[in-house]
C-alpha cells in the first residue's frame, strides 16, 4: 500500500531527454541548514552518494573512515555521513549517504549526487518515457 505520490514531468536539457536520465530536485538538510540539490534517479547504484560541495554548502559532518566505491567512471573513496532527504513531500530522516566526488559530467549538468537502491528501494517508481513522467510513491509496507 502507498500513500504519497509525487509527479515530475520531465522539462530539463535535451541531453537529458536524449539520454533518458531523470534528474529530481532533493531537498537536503542538516541542522538548520537545507538547500535543494538535483539528484540523478540511478536505479544501478547501490547507495545514494551527494558531492562534497553539497556536504560543505550544508555544513555536513562525515565520518572519519572511508570505503571505496566502484562506477562506471573508475574508484573513488567515499565517506559516510546521515541527512535529512525531501523529495517533494516524502521524507528520509537520518538516512546514511556516502559523500564524495563524482564524475566530471555531474557538475557540467549541475548533478549533485546519485539517488540509489538504499533510498529508491523504499519507494515505488514508474517511468513513462513517452510522457515524460516520473510518478513516486513511498511505500509503507517493506519487503
Amino acid at each position: 500500500m502507498s500513500v504519497i505520490l509525487v509527479r515530475k514531468e520531465f522539462v530539463g536539457d535535451a541531453t537529458f531527454d536524449k539520454l533518458k536520465l531523470w534528474v529530481i530536485p532533493v531537498t537536503t538538510k542538516f541542522e538548520e541548514r537545507s538547500h535543494i540539490f538535483n539528484l540523478l534517479v540511478d536505479t544501478g547504484a547501490q547507495r545514494t552518494v551527494i558531492d562534497t560541495t553539497v556536504s560543505k554548502i550544508i555544513g555536513l559532518k562525515v565520518d572519519s573512515e572511508s570505503v571505496e566505491g566502484i562506477g562506471v567512471t573508475g574508484k573513488e573513496r567515499y565517506f559516510s555521513a546521515k541527512v535529512n532527504l525531501e523529495i517533494g513531500s516524502i521524507s528520509f530522516l537520518d538516512q546514511n549517504v556516502l559523500v564524495g566526488s563524482l564524475p566530471g559530467i555531474c557538475s557540467r549538468y549541475e548533478i549533485s549526487g546519485i539517488l540509489g537502491a538504499d533510498v529508491l528501494q523504499l519507494l515505488y517508481l514508474k517511468i513513462d518515457y513517452p510522457k515524460k513522467l516520473l510518478e513516486i510513491e513511498r511505500l509503507t509496507t517493506y519487503y
